[in-house]
């Protein structure tokens, strides 16, 4: 776990009304973006070990299409645009867009209760929870069934066991939640709706009609050919990660893609290859706001650019991450795919975005990195009073552990820099500072005084 948990849902706030016009590319511009675009990819590669593939398309015009680091360690094997990642819950905009298929075809109706489609679903809100709640996380339900990683369970079979007992946390509508545990159902229902099993649905009528050749769904632990294994830290150092949250069927983040293949999808939803205009309008139209000030479409996040509406959606998995961001008014895309999990894509993503639009940012610096050689005798593991990082850190272990890894300085996840008295602090925040005494660790976080003792 890691050792302070940030997800940057406000991160592309900063972009609300500062966009400026963008002119048309000429030969000498396009070189010198393309120039500074890698180096950006190339500076999260140098400083966090980003392992992955970034696409990035302005104004139609694809400007960078280039991996980093390595599909498998085992085998040094490089990463390259044609080996395909784990997308987590980007998996959501497919099994969105399949459902909508079957509502463009008079299949479903998007306003009716979900037991109307689910025969085994007898939970009491069955027939209060619809459709159009599932699409815009605001059915009330849970974030998680409470599938265990190792489950290999059919759709009925997580509803059967898992979804039947969850209770609604909130009205119907009256919030957004985002929920994993809905995404099962709308799964569902396309199965039942369809008669054939979630993976051939989607197989049959999204992934081989659009031509989407490097994407597909996991079936189990069914081998994938060219599949980047995921990576994680752990106390013990590197090791691989499971592909997908659970071995059961999951429309919720069980599909797998490359960043080629997730721009072709984005272009056949515009193009109206997959849905109707009217239901792709209705896709990406905003239905309700989050607590954060974002808008939701179904299946999409919707933030504001100046006057344009960009569409987001990304993912993150044991050891991987996946985004896309798309500005339809501009024909921009951008998309990246990672089989690191310590990569802060969000930030990478947001860097390649304002190079696009002549807006400033800051690079990733090598040279901030804590030095391993200054810390070698502090490596280890550290144990703290009980409850006391819970308290502080959100973290469920009373033990830290302290490690080099890629030559770079870990505390459990969390890369380590250089701040001031040879301390080290977090890359993204100064509320956090570790310091050293023999065989004691001290983490100071806004005020408070965290003590360690270094374990054998």
């Amino acid at each position: 776990m890691s050792l302070i948990k940030v997800w940057f849902a406000g991160l592309l706030v900063l972009l609300t009304g500062a966009a400026g016009s963008v002119s048309a590319l000429n030969s000498s511009s396009e070189n010198a973006i393309r120039a500074e675009l890698n180096e950006i990819a190339q500076a999260y590669a140098d400083v966090y070990g980003f392992s992955g593939t970034v696409k990035v398309v302005q104004q139609g015009e694809p400007l960078l299409l280039a991996s980093y680091g390595l599909a498998n360690r085992e085998f040094t094997v490089p990463n390259s645009p044609d080996v395909r990642f784990s997308i987590n819950s980007i998996s959501k905009v497919f099994t969105v867009a399949a459902l909508l298929q079957l509502a463009d075809a008079g299949k479903v109706k998007l306003d009716a209760p979900v037991a109307s489609y689910i025969p085994e679903l007898t939970a009491g809100w069955a027939e209060t929870v619809t459709v159009h709640h599932l699409l815009t996380h605001s059915s009330g339900l849970p974030r998680e069934s409470g599938i265990q990683a190792h489950q290999n369970l059919s759709l009925r079979e997580q509803i059967e066991q898992l979804v039947n007992n969850q209770q609604l946390l909130f009205a119907p509508r009256s919030r957004y939640e985002y929920s994993n545990s809905g995404i099962i159902l709308l799964g569902r229902i396309i199965e039942t709706v369809s008669k054939r099993p979630f993976s051939v649905y989607l197989t049959e009528n999204i992934i081989k009609p659009l031509n989407l050749n490097d994407s597909g769904v996991y079936e189990g632990s069914n081998v994938i050919a060219r599949q980047a294994t995921p990576y994680r830290i752990t106390p013990a150092g590197i090791a691989s990660a499971a592909r997908a949250k659970h071995l059961g069927v999951n429309p919720g983040g069980g599909l797998y893609s490359t960043v080629d293949d997730l721009h072709k999808f984005m272009l056949a939803l515009e193009q109206h290859k997959v849905l109707s205009p009217q239901m792709t309008k209705l896709m990406f139209q905003p239905h309700i706001q989050s607590e954060d000030g974002d808008a939701h479409g179904y299946g999409w996040t919707l933030k504001p650019f100046g006057d344009q509406q960009m569409y987001f959606a990304a993912g993150s998995g044991y050891g991987t991450k996946s985004v896309m961001l798309r500005l339809p008014e501009q024909d921009d895309f951008i998309a990246i795919t990672a089989n690191w999990g310590n990569t802060p894509i969000l930030q990478l993503m947001a860097g390649l975005f304002f190079a696009l639009n002549d807006i400033n940012y800051t690079l990733p610096d090598k040279r901030s990195l804590a030095p391993v050689a200054a810390f070698a005798g502090m490596l280890g593991n550290y144990a703290f009073a009980e409850g006391e990082l819970q308290k502080h850190l959100m973290m469920q272990s009373n033990v830290v552990t302290l490690q080099a890894i890629d030559g770079k300085l870990f505390l459990n996840e969390e890369l380590m820099v250089l701040a001031a008295d040879n301390k080290l602090k977090l890359t993204y925040t100064d509320e956090v500072t570790i310091s050293f005494e023999p065989g004691t660790i001290k983490i100071v976080i806004n005020g408070n005084v965290l003590l360690g003792q270094k374990v054998q």
